[in-house]
């Protein structure tokens, strides 16, 4: 396996998004011909001011590619993508010359993806600056929307959002990952719920001045659910994972085929 992790490492990049008081999000990227390719949602950083794109040689965690862009230039860099409620995909040209000189991956021509199929997952989760594989199956696939999901027997965290997803026979990327479910997906989604209609509630209420010991009764209770909705985010974003999706490949290689 290690032949694998050669092959495919040098290609994969860490997107860290900054602003004045430090980084906000990351995800992960990989190159395929002398474009980025990402998800759509790993970039939806509107309040980002610095993006960090980075590559490891094989050790995992000594950089290899280190660049820096401005919001501005960042966003100019994309030529193609797809929402998240759609194939959630974005396509980048980054033309600085060390990554020009970075590795291609391949993406694979084959459309039929076999249940069983083995897979290694490659990314940089947890917002950690090293580089990490996963090795899995293909569990189960469906189309929802018209877009093609492949379910993932793998374990899928918080920053492999945006990296390929690797046939390990082939060596090619059958997949885009984009996202994991855990057993409390739900009621993650019904608490971030609940916070937002209090916050949406409580901005309503902001004209009111209602003070208690001198304090701002309506801010007070606005910064704490704010602080409590990013809490759970967090949290829900770093649960233990059961299960991971990827989108199959097809619609980011139509993409890179017209724009080559």
């Amino acid at each position: 396996m290690n032949d694998l992790w050669l092959r495919i490492q040098p290609s994969v990049f860490s997107l860290t998004f900054e602003n004045a008081e430090g980084r906000i999000s990351s995800g992960t990227g990989f190159k395929v011909g002398n474009f980025l390719v990402t998800n759509n949602h790993v970039i939806q950083v509107a309040s980002a001011r610095r993006i960090i794109l980075r590559s490891v040689i094989s050790d995992s965690h000594t950089t290899a590619v280190n660049l820096t862009f401005g919001h501005l230039e960042f966003r100019n860099m994309l030529l193609d993508g797809d929402p998240e409620d759609s194939w959630d995909f974005a396509i980048l040209r980054v033309n600085d010359p060390s990554f020009l000189d970075t590795p291609s991956l391949e993406l694979e021509y084959d459309d039929e993806v076999l249940i069983g199929t083995q897979v290694a997952l490659f990314g940089y989760q947890f917002d950690q600056p090293q580089l990490s594989i996963h090795m899995g199956y293909i569990s189960s696939q469906y189309m929802k929307a018209g877009v093609h999901y492949l379910q993932l027997d793998s374990s899928v965290n918080q920053g492999n959002s945006g990296g390929p997803l690797i046939n390990v026979k082939t060596g090619r990327v059958l997949g885009l990952v984009t996202r994991k479910a855990t057993g409390l997906t739900k009621q993650f989604d019904e608490l971030l719920l609940a916070f937002k209609q209090n916050i949406d509630q409580l901005q309503l209420m902001q004209g009111n001045k209602v003070y208690v010991a001198g304090l701002d009764a309506v801010a007070s209770a606005l910064a704490t659910q704010f602080q409590m909705e990013r809490i759970a985010r967090e949290i829900g974003r770093s649960a233990n994972v059961g299960i991971g999706y990827a989108y199959h490949i097809r619609k980011v290689r139509t993409s890179l085929e017209n724009l080559t």
